[in-house]
């Protein structure tokens, strides 16, 4: 199994101009990650102002330094993430889109990356749209889009996943029909063992139940509360924010039935890390595990750290 980092985990360094993608690059190779994840929501990659359903150009400058970092640097780039909401898109514009999912196949192929998450629906939805009901509504598109992309991914040998996350696409029972649904041999998920606490699950209990169908794992470590006055948030409803995942005070995430998530350093928040680590290494997976950290800290001390942990959590599990 290969460690290394999604590179969403410096987004708040790129936010706010700290670290360039080569000064990612730098610090993984200087920290001994053996891979990383390309994220498209991170990475400038796209040229001009995103459209409704993302249809833009890509910026082949971006393109050429990637692969120069990844070589230079001695990081493989193992996979691509992008986001996405075509289960819902309708008519001409679900052409349009999906032409759009393709061409990001193509864009992870030119990168030399084999494997490529294409999200569903959106992270977050309103409090009216987690219900089963919503989930069901939206399935058949879910699974006939999927397919659609895995047979396109498979001319290049590429395995397409969808990551269990958010508050829709999300819980153990909803992904393990999807990817059973689509039932295509290169189609499989990318276990985030944090995010399941989204939508209140027990996270040990998920990735036992989605590590056979797993091909990449991110690693991510939450902090978890229920009062939303200890932590300054002074009991607003997260789904009646313009952004419904985000109260706005402090990176705190709201779930499913209205608790309050923040993004921990591995080890250090309250996820059982060590059974998580453990039902992983227990199992027959083979495939890359990537920090995917989104808390307060600086990004560069909490991706050390994370991945420091992450790696003797391993060892002591193996042993």
């Amino acid at each position: 199994m290969r460690t290394g980092f999604s590179i969403y985990s410096f987004w708040n360094a790129f936010r706010k101009r700290e670290m360039t993608v080569e000064e990612a690059f730098a610090f993984m190779h200087d920290h001994g990650a053996q891979a990383t994840e390309i994220a498209d929501f991170s990475v400038p990659l796209h040229q001009g102002l995103p459209g409704p359903f993302r249809v833009m150009g890509y910026d082949p400058d971006m393109e050429r330094k990637l692969v120069e970092y990844a070589e230079k640097y001695q990081v493989p780039m193992s996979a691509y993430s992008c986001g996405s909401d075509i289960s819902r898109v309708k008519g001409d514009d679900y052409k349009r889109f999906m032409e759009h999912l393709q061409n990001e196949i193509d864009l992870a192929h030119r990168l030399g990356i084999p494997l490529i998450r294409i999200d569903l629906v959106r992270v977050m939805v309103g409090k009216d749209d987690v219900g089963i009901e919503a989930y069901d509504q939206l399935f058949e598109q879910a699974v006939a889009s999927a397919q659609t992309l895995a047979d396109y991914a498979a001319q290049y040998g590429m395995t397409v996943t969808v990551e269990n996350h958010g508050t829709l696409m999300n819980g153990a029972d909803r992904v393990r029909k999807l990817v059973r649904a689509v039932n295509k041999p290169n189609y499989g998920v990318t276990l985030d063992l944090g995010n399941t606490v989204c939508v209140d699950e027990d996270p040990v209990f998920t990735a036992r139940d989605l590590i056979a169908l797993a091909k990449e794992i991110h690693v991510k470590d939450f902090y978890i509360r229920n009062d939303p006055y200890a932590i300054g948030a002074k009991f607003k409803n997260g789904y009646s924010a313009p952004d419904p995942s985000v109260l706005g005070n402090g990176s705190w995430l709201t779930t499913k039935h209205l608790r309050y998530l923040r993004g921990a350093i591995v080890g250090q928040g309250d996820l059982p890390m060590r059974e998580l680590i453990r039902t992983v290494v227990q199992s027959e997976f083979a495939g890359d595990m990537l920090i995917e950290f989104e808390g307060m800290e600086d990004p560069r001390i909490a991706c050390e750290l994370s991945l420091s942990n992450l790696r003797q959590i391993m060892e002591l599990e193996s042993c």
